[in-house]
């Protein structure tokens, strides 16, 4: 398949590669290769399947013409007879009118006083036995016969459990109090009730059967009355095998007889509110109503009648006009239009259902794979990424189910659907590009749902295009607000034009605005969405990265208190690099964080790197080459631990890793050979960086920049043109070391890089012009170089005149000074220094770098100077103030000292070792001066 794609020329964009393996590509196993395929297989067929599934079944113009609708095609006449079917809504309404008009059944219930009385003795009886127990508990306390009363104490309370009506403690004491009037043992005269007085319950229970029997002879049915719906009901008699009608009148509902029968007993009982309420609970429990309600026989009733509802209205015969071109389609018209279709299908059955589904899969297919296709030839970095892959893919599944969900509400559009929400989404995770794709397929798959609909199509992609764009440079998260009216002001210009364009109804069009700000306005829940996505599929957004780039966040804040010289490092490399990939179109903001974060981990131990050092004893004076160098190098594992602890996210742990590569700290590796016997005794891995190398383009700018950002700091004279060579110097000695080969950065894109930092850094490092009272800075005088035939101290090579002890035979003017042999002006950049220097092509992963050497023409050092090497030399300790800089050079900063002025005071400026850059350029490494006296 990818061979015919490559002679068709559609083939995926690739980046040219740079380095030292221009001629290799990388190429997947082939193992991989065909997991790949597997999964990109099945998230196309899930996608396809599940969208066919969301399609519509039925009836077409159900859903694709409305009432109110222009007819745009050509007239419409009936193929063939056909009825005409009703609404789906109309005929379940007039199935549920079916039902609800259904009398119910009732049983009558034979001799219904009888079964009252029934329930009265029982309880009378219950009662009874709970009151004498209880009256015998205390007859035999009175006799002190303890034993027994406790006996008869527990059955009073069983038998009070087990009586069928519910009566609260409360309401048993008042019973009890009355039965122990009536107790023949009673021994206060004054408690005993008269002998005519009968007990309570008794009276109570006598009273409930009175005001039952007058309720029964009203008709008293089971279930409320108000749950009967039609104006009569049909009691059937069992017994007698025969049914009759009762107007509802002449019934009274359960509750209702409750009601009135607890009214009369408070009224029996008005002096008594106590008994009163022990009546009405013996009254609702033995209660028993004249009717009872059917409810399988009256249920099977009214689906039979439900069953027998038509779902036809009538008919159309063979040749008539359905509906004309240019008519505006009626509620009838939709009708018709929906039996005729439905009448089709079930006529061709099968070869219908399949073509259908034919048509849809061939619409869906193509959908799909022009988005696919697009992610193969233009975004390969989104194809080869599985895991976002299947993040789009469920992006997609989540708007085709709530296409499908919706579409088949009749009552809802499909403007409700939040397709600019899935836009923005895709917007911020992925690219603006990709969204707008991703927004295109959704709306070409709703217009599909809904019968090729263009309106619906157009105003999808419009609104949820608006919503893309506002979200493309997002700086806050109160922007999804705008979001949301941008998406909607795209759908209203799209629907309110179509309704000018069509004519529709008004009705329709205020129906389409409100779904249409209802779908719109889901946008402004994207920010939950994307905090479940980050940390579902381990993805950063510009959200996110804004957030992290706050410098008063703990970990910055630290790094500003703990090393303030890396933290200004940190910043203006932040802005270097963030520059430069704006430029050629990489992540910005992305670079800019990475920037931020990558030096933290010299928090650990920031005096022994350079920017941080202020004066003092050098900590690495002390420390082994080795030890130093294991120093610095463990700044990127330290940064590593604390971005973990902190939670930043892998994207930015990436530039803390990569930002040096796998350089290595060549000050300290030079430093150990010449402590060495010999160089096979120095392991050259022991000074150089785990790595790994970058891998994109953000985290190739970030080495770039870091190293030129540092390398800037130890130029004496940071003009242009020094400027420009020792950007060149660092780029070329990257790229064949071979830093760069894993990005996917293009000569054109790293010139683009080099022209970008040329321009920021003269705007740094620009001349400034002295304020009236500033002291002039004092100009060096030009040195008098001795002539080659001078025979006294030969090893005598740049002097100041004023510090002469001989009479020169000759002297020499500045402008014959530069055109001499090895005598260069103190502020030139010297290339040949510069490839002698440690900052070389020996750092990376190419060899070592040369030593200085002169030719014999050439001036030499001083008489002291082969006494001095050995302290001043990148071999030797470095001088105060020296430390390791920043990159895969580090080293040590030199602190120039200038202490000859005229007065003849001797003027001597340093060896620089390598500065915090790494950058491979001869202005840290400047020739002695020395003066005859010394």
């Amino acid at each position: 398949m990818k061979k015919w794609l490559e002679r068709l020329g559609l083939r995926p964009k690739k980046s040219t590669p740079v380095g030292t393996q221009l001629e290799h590509g990388g190429s997947d196993a082939e193992d991989t290769r065909r997991r790949d395929l597997i999964v990109r297989t099945v998230l196309l067929a899930v996608l396809v399947l599940g969208t066919l599934a969301a399609f519509p079944r039925g009836e077409v113009f159900e859903y694709t013409v409305q009432v109110g609708d222009t007819w745009r095609q050509p007239t419409l006449v009936a193929p063939f007879n056909f009825p005409i079917y009703k609404d789906s809504d109309q005929v379940r309404s007039e199935r549920e009118r079916a039902r609800r008009t259904t009398p119910p059944y009732f049983a009558e219930v034979l001799n219904p006083e009888q079964v009252s009385q029934a329930h009265r003795d029982t309880l009378q009886q219950q009662v009874n036995e709970a009151l004498d127990a209880y009256t015998d508990s205390r007859v035999q306390r009175l006799r002190d016969n303890h034993e027994q009363a406790e006996a008869d104490s527990t059955r009073y309370v069983q038998l009070r459990r087990n009586a069928r009506v519910t009566l609260s403690p409360e309401q048993w004491e008042v019973l009890t109090r009355n039965a122990l009037r009536h107790m023949p043992e009673q021994p206060d005269d004054a408690m005993r009730a008269p002998p005519d007085e009968p007990r309570m319950d008794r009276q109570l229970m006598q009273a409930v059967g009175e005001v039952s029997r007058n309720l029964q002879r009203r008709g008293v049915i089971d279930i409320p009355l108000d749950s009967v719906y039609t104006d009569h009901v049909i009691v059937r008699n069992e017994e007698e095998r025969i049914q009759r009608r009762i107007s509802v009148d002449r019934l009274v509902g359960i509750e209702e007889a409750f009601r009135r029968g607890e009214e009369q007993l408070r009224e029996r009982f008005d002096d008594r509110p106590d008994a009163a309420q022990i009546a009405v609970a013996f009254f609702r429990d033995t209660f028993e109503p004249v009717y009872r309600y059917q409810e399988s026989a009256t249920q099977e009733r009214r689906d039979q009648r439900a069953q027998n509802v038509s779902p036809i209205s009538g008919g159309v015969e063979r040749g008539e006009v359905i509906v004309q071109q240019g008519e505006r389609v009626t509620a009838e018209t939709k009708q018709k239009l929906t039996s005729l279709e439905r009448e089709k299908n079930q006529r061709a059955a099968t070869t219908i259902v399949w073509r259908q589904l034919s048509g849809e899969l061939v619409l869906v297919m193509i959908t799909f794979l022009f988005f696919f296709g697009y992610l193969y030839l233009v975004q390969p970095s989104i194809w080869n990424d599985n895991g976002t892959l299947m993040l789009i893919a469920l992006l997609f599944g989540l708007g085709v189910a709530l296409s499908g969900i919706v579409i088949r509400f009749a009552d809802i559009d499909l403007y409700v659907v939040p397709v600019a929400l899935i836009s923005v989404t895709m917007a911020i995770v992925l690219n603006v590009r990709i969204a707008l794709f991703g927004t295109l397929v959704l709306a070409f798959l709703g217009g599909q749902m809904l019968g090729m609909n263009l309106q619906y199509t157009l105003a999808a992609f419009i609104g949820g295009a608006l919503g893309v764009f506002s979200v493309r440079d997002i700086k806050n998260r109160g922007q999804f607000l705008l979001s949301a009216l941008l998406v909607f002001v795209g759908y209203a210009l799209v629907i309110i034009g179509t309704w000018l364009f069509l004519g529709t109804p008004a009705a329709r069009l205020g129906n389409e605005l409100t779904f249409a700000a209802i779908g719109a306005s889901f946008t402004i829940v994207a920010q939950p969405i994307l905090w479940l996505i980050e940390r579902a599929f381990g993805i950063t957004t510009d959200l996110t990265l804004l957030e992290l780039s706050d410098t008063n966040r703990p970990l910055l804040k630290q790094l500003s208190i703990k090393a303030p010289g890396t933290f200004n490092h940190s910043m203006q490399v932040a802005n270097l690099a963030e520059a430069a990939a704006d430029r050629i179109g990489a992540n910005g903001l992305l670079i800019r964080v990475g920037a931020l974060y990558h030096d933290i981990g010299k928090m650990i131990k920031p005096n022994y790197f350079v920017e941080n050092q202020r004066g003092g004893k050098n900590p690495h004076d002390d420390e082994k080459p080795r030890i130093s160098a294991m120093v610095i190098t463990r700044h990127v594992k330290e940064g590593l631990k604390m971005g973990r602890k902190e939670n930043l996210p892998d994207q930015v742990l990436q530039f803390i890793a990569t930002h040096h590569g796998t350089a290595r700290v060549e000050y300290f590796y030079q430093k150990a050979i010449q402590e060495a016997e010999s160089e096979s005794q120095v392991n050259a891995s022991d000074f150089r960086y785990p790595g790994p190398r970058p891998f994109s383009k953000e985290t190739g700018i970030l080495l770039l920049a870091d190293s030129v950002e540092a390398a800037c700091r130890s130029l004496d004279d940071p003009s242009e043109s020094n400027l420009r060579k020792l950007v060149e110097s660092i780029f070329q000695r990257h790229t064949e070391t071979g830093q760069l080969d894993d990005t996917d950065l293009t000569f054109k894109e790293i010139s683009t890089i080099k022209a970008q930092f040329m321009q920021m850094l003269t705007g740094v490092y620009h001349s400034r012009v002295k304020y009236p009272g500033q002291e002039e800075e004092p100009v060096e005088e030009e040195p008098w170089i001795a002539p080659t035939s001078f025979d006294e101290d030969k090893d005598v090579s740049v002097v100041w005149k004023e510090d002469a002890w001989y009479a020169g035979a000759e002297t020499v003017s500045a402008d014959e000074l530069e055109k001499l042999p090895g005598v260069y002006s103190p502020r030139a950049v010297r290339p040949e220094v510069a490839e002698a220097s440690i900052h070389g092509s020996g750092n990376g992963a190419h060899g070592q770098a040369p030593m200085l050497s002169h030719p014999a023409s050439d001036i030499t050092r001083s008489g002291n100077a082969s006494d001095k090497s050995d302290k001043e030399a990148p071999g030797g300790n470095a001088p105060r103030g020296e430390g390791p800089g920043d990159d895969g050079s580090e080293g040590a900063a030199s602190d120039q000292k200038n202490e000859g002025q005229k007065d003849g005071d001797q003027k001597e400026k340093g060896e620089t070792p390598p500065s915090s850059d790494g950058a491979g350029s001869g202005e840290s490494n400047t020739l002695q001066k020395k003066g005859a006296r010394e």
